[in-house]
């Protein structure tokens, strides 16, 4: 099904789904910041029991979201999800699901999503089961690491032996995120690699680097405009993909 008028033809789109029974409101700004990296959403939901769990955590209060209650049967929010994500991802309406949940029950859409080729980016707080994060496309853990602004002070000496604290995560220049992308680009078979799943790639590649600062918070899309020399980008949708200049 074709997407509406004025709905981009090149970036990816997903549904901004959230479980509003399980996750708390105070959470919003770390999801939109995990969205960011992610695509463009077209689609921003929160289900929950407006009578009980969703209204004690907030949800009913986020303007920036459409609310839909549930109701108040057993399993009313996770059912209605699972119904919505596969009615916008068979009509078309989307390329992808970004689920807020910890919820392993979901799982049972991961799995069906991902025999679908369907991008299922998953974002929960540390409770989330491992039965959710190892099938989904990509895992968020919120709430996210607060950016540090001040200036770290040096690390002590630590004696022989004594690991320290794990390192801030560190940033890249252009030229190193050329050099990994090309050497992923020459990896794979065609040499091409899905603008869904470049994200994950570059950070599986790039351990321990904050692609978004590197990227000086730019999507990947506004970074390869500025790298057109070295790569191109071909397809719409969910069938864009990156491949080197010729």
């Amino acid at each position: 099904m074709p997407k509406t008028t004025g709905q981009s033809m090149t970036e990816p789109t997903f549904a901004l789904l959230i479980d509003g029974d399980n996750i708390r409101a105070s959470l919003y700004p770390d999801i939109r910041r995990a969205t960011a990296e992610i695509g463009q959403m077209t689609t921003r939901r929160v289900y929950g029991n407006a009578t009980s769990a969703a209204m004690e955590n907030g949800w009913p209060n986020v303007t920036q979201l459409r609310f839909i209650h549930s109701g108040t049967g057993k399993n009313a929010t996770d059912l209605l999800i699972c119904v919505d994500a596969m009615d916008l991802v068979l009509r078309g309406v989307v390329d992808g699901i970004i689920l807020v949940t910890a919820d392993g029950d979901f799982s049972h859409l991961a799995h069906y999503l991902r025999e679908r080729r369907t991008p299922l980016h998953c974002i929960g707080t540390a409770q989330i089961s491992p039965r959710l994060s190892e099938v989904a496309t990509s895992c968020t853990i919120v709430p996210l690491p607060i950016p540090v602004k001040a200036e770290i002070p040096p690390a002590p000496i630590l004696a022989a032996g004594i690991s320290g604290a794990s390192k801030p995560p560190k940033v890249v220049d252009d030229k190193a995120l050329c050099k990994t992308l090309r050497r992923l680009l020459q990896e794979k078979k065609g040499g091409t690699l899905p603008m869904l799943h470049l994200h994950q790639h570059m950070g599986e590649a790039l351990p321990g680097v904050d692609l978004t600062r590197s990227k000086n918070g730019k999507t990947w899309r506004q970074w390869l405009a500025t790298q057109k020399d070295s790569f191109a980008i071909h397809g719409e949708g969910q069938n864009r993909y990156v491949r080197a200049a010729p």
